[in-house]
């Protein structure tokens, strides 16, 4: 098609130049009235009917199914009219014979095997039959015709014939060796594209199955592509990435690119990314540099891995197996002073009965049986804390204990005489139903309800959502969130506030709330996690298998 198009455009083009060097060629001589004699109304009819014929071909292309056979009855028709030119332009004297030579490059350009080679045969037959019949006046005179064909010696004629025959066979060779090379050239260029085309399509494939993320950055550390795992993992499209700094999606990435321009490579390294959402993920990221074909270096190739919930995994094992020794511990520890307490307990009662006993002494007695009984409370707590899960479990909704525990403590918050307003929101899937023990998640709930309560004590909103949240393995788990919005917790206190006796800014309290709360959750097979900014709030996100539904036996 594109051949074709410019064989049109081509024609048109020389025909336009012909009628400019006509016309100008007039107008230097100071003879513009021969455009209007015999000859010039002879050229100008065949420029026209060019232009025409042109029009025609362009406006039958689009019904054209075989653009080859329209080639050449292009060309045939082109030999046709330079026929003409030649014969009205004097014959074998003619200075257009090379109009010939262009048609036989012309079909070189096509995908045909022996064109130039018929083209030049047609050329030469054509020259020589209207070279020797304009000579032997078979063909009539052409009216205001300067050069009469037949006005040349013979001599003259053989001589031009022969001079002319050998140019078109000369120009047919070279056409068509010409063909055969770009035919080969083409066959070559299709396999290179074929093979480029697939070796793209491996490219993109290999890099969309990636899990990892892969990035491209250039000398700026401008994206300059991303596959769809690290747009994930970002929490960006791959369209609105392009075109991004990098260090902005991953503000330690500024260092490991300068030791990348140092070193070469970088192998391992962690940074923190901060998603869209607020979001940070923890990634382990590989980085070198992304050089082009004659090796300069153009950017760099940045690979990286969610390392996220690995990191949160092995701090949840390292809390376990520490919280399980501080258990054992704290188990052995109570049981020993529990009796002693009982001892002190009953005989500074029998003091209190005493006859000498005064005021004064009542009132350290007061103290005294005080101060046992809050040792024994946080006894109690140690106990709890450390007993063994409970066994007995059975499938339970866990959508009406949330339910149930959100009321009763919206009736408490109501009730209390306080200034500072708490508003409270909830969002609870129902017919969610869990494995375990409604007393222990029922106890889970409120002491982190009590927590979000205690964090605000200006007031703000708490906010409770259950619903269900995807596997990345396939299927779903229950989610449990518990939001406010009060002072937060730090980066360095969140590390330690699932820690037995771990306690911050409470006037009360033993330090075993949150720390009981964990281990009811992994006695679940759950996970607890906490997302906090100090000074707007804090999200504890409880994380619980979830239970079949029990069968209902109709009535």
């Amino acid at each position: 098609m594109r051949t074709v198009v410019y064989l049109m455009l081509f024609r048109v083009g020389l025909a336009t130049l012909l009628l400019g060097s006509l016309v100008a060629v007039a107008l230097i001589n100071g003879s513009a009235e021969t455009l209007t004699g015999p000859s010039g109304r002879f050229a100008l009819t065949l420029l026209v009917a060019t232009y025409s014929v042109s029009l025609a071909y362009g406006l039958a292309l689009k019904w054209v199914k075989n653009l080859l056979r329209f080639a050449y009855l292009q060309i045939a028709v082109d030999v046709i009219f330079v026929s003409v030119l030649v014969h009205g332009t004097g014959g074998v004297q003619s200075g257009f014979h090379f109009l010939y030579l262009i048609d036989i490059v012309a079909v070189a350009l096509l995908p045909a095997r022996r064109g130039a080679l018929w083209v030049s045969a047609t050329a030469a037959s054509a020259l020589l039959v209207v070279s020797l019949a304009g000579y032997l006046q078979w063909l009539p005179e052409i009216p205001g015709q300067t050069l009469s064909p037949w006005d040349v010696s013979r001599r003259e004629l053989l001589f031009r014939l022969v001079l002319n025959l050998a140019g078109v066979s000369a120009v047919g060779a070279l056409g068509l060796s010409l063909s055969a090379q770009s035919r080969a050239a083409g066959e070559r260029l299709q396999k290179h594209e074929q093979y480029a085309g697939d070796l793209a399509s491996l490219h993109e494939n290999t890099i969309r199955c990636l899990s990892s993320g892969l990035v491209t950055v250039d000398r700026e550390g401008t994206i300059t592509s991303i596959n769809e795992a690290a747009g994930e993992i970002l929490g960006v499209s791959r369209k609105a990435g392009l075109g991004q700094p990098l260090a902005y999606r991953i503000p330690g990435l500024s260092l490991l690119l300068e030791e990348v321009e140092l070193v070469g490579n970088v192998r391992r390294q962690e940074v923190d990314a901060m998603r869209p959402d607020g979001a940070v993920r923890r990634l382990g990221v590989s980085a070198m540099p992304l050089s082009d074909h004659t090796g300069h270096v153009i950017g760099r190739v940045i690979h990286f891995q969610d390392l996220t919930e690995l990191r949160r995994m092995e701090v949840a094992v390292q809390r376990s197996e520490r919280l399980a020794s501080i258990g054992r511990l704290a188990a052995g520890v109570a049981h020993e002073i529990r009796n002693p307490l009982a001892s002190i307990s009953g005989s500074v009662e029998i003091l209190r009965t005493l006859p000498e006993a005064d005021d004064d002494t009542k009132k350290l007695i007061d103290i005294t049986v005080r101060e046992v009984d809050r040792l024994n409370e946080l006894i109690t707590a140690l106990l709890e804390y450390a007993r063994p899960p409970n066994k007995e479990r059975g499938i339970i909704s866990l959508s009406e204990q949330v339910e149930e525990v959100f009321r009763a403590f919206a009736f408490g918050i109501k009730s209390k005489c306080i200034q500072a307003a708490v508003v409270l929101h909830s969002e609870i899937e129902p017919d969610l139903f869990v494995r375990g023990s409604a007393g222990q998640l029922r106890q889970v709930l409120w002491n982190l309800l009590r927590n979000a309560d205690e964090s605000m004590p200006d007031g703000g909103k708490l906010t409770v959502v259950l619903g269900l949240e995807e596997l990345t393995a396939g299927g779903h788990e229950a989610l449990l969130s518990v939001s406010d919005t009060g002072v937060g917790i730090s980066s360095e206190d969140q590390e330690r506030i699932f820690e037995p006796f771990f306690t911050k800014g409470k006037k009360a309290g033993t330090g075993l709330g949150l720390a009981t709360v964990a281990r009811a959750v992994e006695d679940h097979d759950g996970t607890i996690d906490v997302q906090s900014t100090p000074g707007r709030g804090t999200t504890f996100t409880v994380r619980l298998p979830l239970g079949r539904a029990p069968s209902r036996v109709p009535a």
